[in-house]
């Protein structure tokens, strides 16, 4: 409304405006959404876990999207409404988030990896992976202003099976580096109130598994 109430001029905006207000609320929660595991050891155990860890991630970017993207999804109808569009243009533009949208929570996580730790990471993060999301919001918006066309569809539905493939593994990948900084690094932790340091020990053998005793320091934490 601080652009124009006049709807002839809202409806054009509509689907870029709804689109830009998901990604900044993805990119807004990828930073929370791992610094307190990063803080309390919860991301080392995830690298430890018998479990795969492309698939913890993949869950963690799951549970990104569930936190910031559905609600917005939810909420499509009655902000197209808001924005004078027709029906027919929100049921394309809900779809399109539907593609759409797991690719940024996907991007974000491992932005979101990336940056764990770092001093600054809240404004570290969009420059990292911002150019990497211009692609889905151009695709995305795209195939909803033009009411479904199958070229933007079919690439943005290429883009998500891409990304699914690939992202949670690169994930993993950085999930690894990350703890190994956390590991290598020495910083102060609290141990029964009085700030103190633990002496961690760096190297390839903590990641494959070899110290698994590092976790009787977290637990005395």
């Amino acid at each position: 409304m601080a652009i124009t109430p006049d709807p002839d001029q809202l409806e054009p905006l509509g689907i870029g405006l709804i689109w830009v207000v998901t990604l900044l609320s993805c990119l807004l929660a990828a930073d929370k959404s791992l610094a307190s595991d990063y803080a309390d050891g919860s991301l080392e155990q995830m690298v430890l876990s018998d479990y795969p860890l492309w698939w913890v991630c993949l869950v963690k970017s799951m549970a990104h999207w569930v936190s910031c993207a559905l609600p917005l999804l939810l909420m499509a109808p009655i902000l197209g409404g808001m924005l004078a569009m027709p029906l027919d243009r929100i049921v394309w533009l809900m779809a399109s988030l539907i593609l759409g949208s797991p690719i940024l929570s996907l991007f974000c996580i491992l932005g979101a990896m990336l940056t764990v730790g770092l001093n600054q990471s809240s404004a570290l993060l969009p420059i990292l992976i911002a150019p990497f999301l211009v692609p889905t919001l151009i695709l995305g918006t795209q195939w909803a202003t033009t009411g479904g066309e199958a070229f933007y569809g079919y690439m943005l539905a290429a883009l998500l099976c891409l990304s699914l493939v690939t992202l949670p593994f690169a994930t993993a990948v950085v999930a690894k580096i990350a703890v190994s900084r956390y590991v290598c690094g020495d910083r102060p932790v609290t141990i029964g109130g009085e700030a103190s340091k633990v002496d961690r020990s760096c190297g390839a053998g903590f990641i494959n598994g070899v110290a698994p005793n590092f976790f009787t320091i977290v637990a005395a934490r």
